[in-house]
């Protein structure tokens, strides 16, 4: 099975759980987690609210274009960024790559992951829109999360 499918059973098992407990998928984390089930972005109509996955990020559409009108907006392009935001994960395993802030809509809140060009995974300390190189304050590397004991080992001496 490719990443791919793993990631849309994922998530699938995740809106799963989240309707059996009257969840509602209302946060960036929880969109997150539902990533496998969103398209990933194709050039066309793009409603304000819209959600896709490109570049490895989970975008959401916060401001409505039509790439008929406006042809160079496509991820990884300036004008994306006026169109689109990241959503930022607040946990390790939802933590996504870094994308420079751009703007108020996309900066890094206190609590928030993402992964640093270095790989490390990276806990946003305060409110920013600088990355880890430009203001390290603001920044901290996530510890590890801790390891599970195996099946069987509690209490077996």
């Amino acid at each position: 099975m490719d990443s791919k499918t793993l990631n849309a059973l994922s998530s699938a098992i995740f809106i799963s759980r989240c309707t059996l407990t009257g969840e509602t998928v209302d946060t960036d984390d929880k969109r997150i987690r539902a990533s496998g089930l969103y398209p990933d972005w194709k050039e066309g109509q793009h409603a304000k609210g819209a959600i896709y996955n490109a570049d490895g990020q989970t975008w959401e559409c916060f401001q409505e274009y039509d790439n008929a009108t406006y042809p160079d907006i496509r991820p990884g392009s300036p004008a994306w960024y006026t169109f689109n935001r990241p959503l930022h994960g607040t946990s390790r395993e939802t933590a996504r790559p870094f994308v420079p802030v751009q703007g108020a809509h996309d900066i890094y809140r206190a609590g928030e992951y993402m992964i640093w060009t270095d790989g490390t995974v990276q806990r946003c300390k305060s409110d920013t829109n600088f990355s880890p190189a430009d203001y390290p304050q603001a920044w901290e590397e996530a510890p590890a999360e801790p390891e599970e004991p195996a099946q069987g080992d509690a209490g077996n001496e």
